[in-house]
């Protein structure tokens, strides 16, 4: 792999990171909206901390698409060749978080808060 296709790759895998924000994103804008409608609930600011964990969790998460690509080229030479399951990788890594955004969120309002 040269320097170009590295750039190449991390481009790629950028391009689609606003995507994969916007989704996840629009999950989680759902489950506070459903945590709300579905009973009193009063605001904190540990949940809007909570929130940005959140997101910079998820976005760490993201980026194992680039290591994974960055570890078959150097330790394998691209021998395995995961650039080819790429957009599996993202449509499976996007239903994951997709799904753990909203199952997190409904645990999380359906618990009584004692704060």
């Amino acid at each position: 792999m040269t320097i170009e296709e590295l750039k190449s790759n991390i481009k790629w895998w950028e391009s689609k990171r606003w995507s994969f924000n916007l989704v996840v994103g629009l999950v989680g804008v759902y489950t506070v909206y459903d945590g709300f409608s579905r009973g009193e609930y009063s605001w904190v600011r540990a949940d809007i901390l909570g929130i940005l964990y959140w997101g910079v969790g998820a976005n760490i998460f993201y980026s194992l698409g680039i290591l994974l690509e960055l570890f078959d080229w150097y330790y394998f030479k691209n021998k395995i060749g995961i650039k080819r399951f790429r957009m599996i990788f993202f449509i499976i890594g996007l239903l994951f978080s997709c799904f753990l955004t909203l199952w997190c969120g409904w645990v999380y309002f359906a618990k009584p808060h004692l704060w």
